[in-house]
């Protein structure tokens, strides 16, 4: 009986076949004495914990199904891993089951109390097992959630559980250093059921079908460019392990994209023959990455994997060797980018186009978009890419715009289509940037430049427009019997006004002051982290400075619905949108019956517009400390001139 007892220990039968019989009452009654019963219960307890154990092991088991086929990987390959790591923790349980089976075969007289003793010591074990697989279940934990549950539980005070926890965590941790050498070195992840930190989101439902099985054997397939896919990569949240912080994370996603971008170059600089770099590259292979990693990925690639041998998480070692392959990739990248892509003319034909540094070139363009003196308002914008060749062609900078198209959108709503402010909020620029500069130009990063760029370029237009006001009035007056109206020449030089100082305070105070430090990093020779880093500041405080940080969607705006996150923004919109109803109804063929009824509403709109900006202003100055709002303020008010006029005929009223 007692070795029978002993055997079912080792029973891994998944219906618990081998505690069965011993469970029927009339079994206990007849061969067990009552003193003993209580005891015979507590070991059939005991084996109940091992056997609910040993049916989770054997359910996620490396087992063979009949077919001979391979193991159902629908659990997750991490899950795997954890049954596996605790097989090995029950190997001192199975020693222990062997040598009691051993012990009571060669001795007659073995009492229940004997075995219960020794079954006793592996309980807590067990016990510690079962509570850690009943907490995975219920919280469904599974990945580096999982990872990180049991890094959690490997800070226990009770030794011989810590050193239990320990070899369960091996080989989930082998999963998950394999999974971090896989995408820093290679770009690769295959990870069927998003069990990783790091994973790929398809932009389009047709792709993700097909990324299904594996994201990195779809994004390698297709035949699209770099810059279509190294963006789906993202962090995955909900899969982060807790002893990685956000910024370590970012730059593992950041090494991996650099990877791919290695990888699919072939793609990228196909498109331009004629430029020597990309014939270079186009003639490596596609998959050749060495020239990245010069001959070092299995240097990197051991030191990743060597994580897995360590005792616990070692969080410091894991972000030394994260931060040693960021800082060598980041260093070639910054070689490629600054030496050989030449990153300063690029960014100066960013600035050229995107920031509108070459005045010239955009006054050709209103002037080829907005037409003569004699194009009235209802003939304008006809063709408004074309105009943008023409004025390239005029100008003879044909070649420099090589790398950038204009493209125009318009609304599908409802929008006042003789509104200046609505066809140039549909413009687009796209710039073809050079490999590798795609981990620089992101496409959230692009979209900045075009909010930028039609801000700058409404600005633009609107001042081009109401300079041909003045010009079109004085033309009457010197062509007709008829002297200028000073209702109308005054409220066009306070819009002049406006404008222009708008234009200088973003196009010199921002934008120049803010180029400079970001190009002096590209000068100093930093890495490709420190100039993605002053990239993403420069933007930021650009947008943040010409108020163009809203809640309103990427790039687009609404001067009906001036509701926005910034209210300074929605101040500038309400202004624009009187410079576009005050050109509209000077250079329109039929002029409004009650022609300067509207120029005297106008009037008071902008007085009220610009002195709840220019108050809107001075708020924002007294709780912050930014210089060039102080210059726009000393510029935009002169000695009170808009808010000390609004603040008299408010008190005539």
């Amino acid at each position: 009986m007692i070795h029978d007892l002993v055997m079912a220990c080792l029973s891994h039968s998944s219906k618990g076949l081998g505690i069965k019989a011993f469970t029927d009452t009339t079994v206990i009654e007849q061969f067990i004495h009552p003193c003993e019963r209580q005891i015979f219960l507590d070991i059939l307890k005991i084996i109940k914990v091992y056997h609910e154990v040993a049916q989770f092991t054997q359910s996620l088991g490396p087992q063979k199904n009949t077919l001979g086929e391979l193991p159902d990987l629908s659990h997750g390959y991490y899950l795997i891993n954890l049954a596996k790591g605790i097989e090995i923790a029950l190997e001192e349980y199975y020693a222990e089951i062997n040598s009691l089976e051993q012990y009571c075969s060669e001795n007659e007289r073995t009492s229940l109390s004997y075995v219960y003793n020794a079954l006793q010591l592996k309980l807590p074990v067990l016990v510690f097992l079962r509570n850690l697989i009943m907490e995975i279940q219920v919280r469904k934990l599974q990945g580096c959630a999982m990872l990180h549950n049991l890094h959690q539980q490997s800070e226990h005070g009770d030794l011989q559980l810590e050193r239990v926890i320990r070899k369960i965590m091996k080989p989930v941790k082998y999963a998950f250093f394999s999974s971090l050498a896989h995408w820093l070195l290679f770009g690769v992840i295959d990870d069927v059921h998003s069990e990783f930190f790091i994973k790929f989101t398809p932009n389009d439902s047709a792709d993700s079908t097909s990324c299904s099985k594996s994201a990195s054997s779809s994004v390698m397939s297709a035949d699209k460019t770099p810059e279509d896919y190294i963006w789906q990569y993202e962090i995955n949240m909900d899969q982060l392990p807790g002893f990685l912080s956000i910024i370590v994370a970012e730059k593992v996603l950041f090494v991996g994209q650099t990877v791919l971008v290695f990888k699919m170059r072939r793609n990228g600089t196909a498109k331009s023959k004629t430029d020597q770099l990309a014939v270079k590259l186009a003639e490596l292979s596609r998959d050749d990455i060495y020239e990245l990693w010069n001959g070092r990925e299995s240097e990197f690639f051991k030191m990743v994997l060597d994580l897995s041998n360590d005792e616990t998480i070692n969080v410091f070692r894991i972000e030394n060797v994260i931060n040693d392959i960021k800082k060598y990739v980041s260093m070639r990248l910054s070689e490629i980018a600054v030496n050989e892509v030449d990153l300063e003319s690029q960014m100066g034909l960013i600035k050229d186009f995107y920031l509108l540094g070459r005045g010239e070139f955009y006054l050709e363009f209103c002037c080829q978009m907005i037409g003569t003196m004699e194009t009235y308002r209802e003939e304008r914008f006809k063709n408004i890419t074309r105009s943008f060749e023409l004025a390239a062609t005029v100008m003879g900078i044909s070649d420099d715009l090589d790398l950038f198209s204009l493209s125009c959108q318009r609304s599908t709503g409802e929008p006042d289509e003789s509104s200046d402010f609505h066809i140039l909020q549909g413009l687009s620029l796209k710039y073809t940037y050079e490999w590798p500069l795609n981990l620089l130009f992101s496409p959230k990063a692009i979209e900045r430049y075009n909010k930028i760029f039609r801000f700058l370029l409404i600005i633009r237009t609107f001042q081009y427009e109401i300079q041909r006001v003045w010009a079109k009035q004085t033309w009457k007056a010197k062509s007709l019997p008829a002297p200028l109206d000073n209702k109308i020449i005054n409220l066009r030089n306070h819009l002049m006004f406006f404008l222009n100082n708008m234009q200088y305070y973003i196009q010199v105070d921002v934008l120049e002051s803010q180029f400079s430090v970001f190009m002096n990093v590209i000068k100093s020779k930093a890495d490709f982290e420190e100039i993605q880093r002053a990239h993403t500041i420069f933007l930021a405080n650009v947008l943040s400075q010409c108020f163009l940080l809203s809640d309103s969607k990427e790039g687009q705006a609404n001067i009906t619905g001036c509701q926005t996150q910034n209210p300074i923004y929605g101040t500038l919109l309400k202004l624009f949108s009187i410079c576009d109803k005050f050109a509209h109804i000077t250079q329109t063929k039929d002029p409004p019956d009650d022609f300067m009824g509207e120029i005297d509403s106008l009037n008071e709109r902008f007085g009220v517009q610009i002195a709840s900006l220019i108050q809107l202003l001075v708020d924002v100055k007294s709780a912050s400390c930014l210089g060039p709002l102080s210059q726009l303020l000393l510029r935009l008010d002169f000695n009170h001139w808009f808010s000390g006029k609004q603040n008299v005929s408010a008190s005539s009223k």
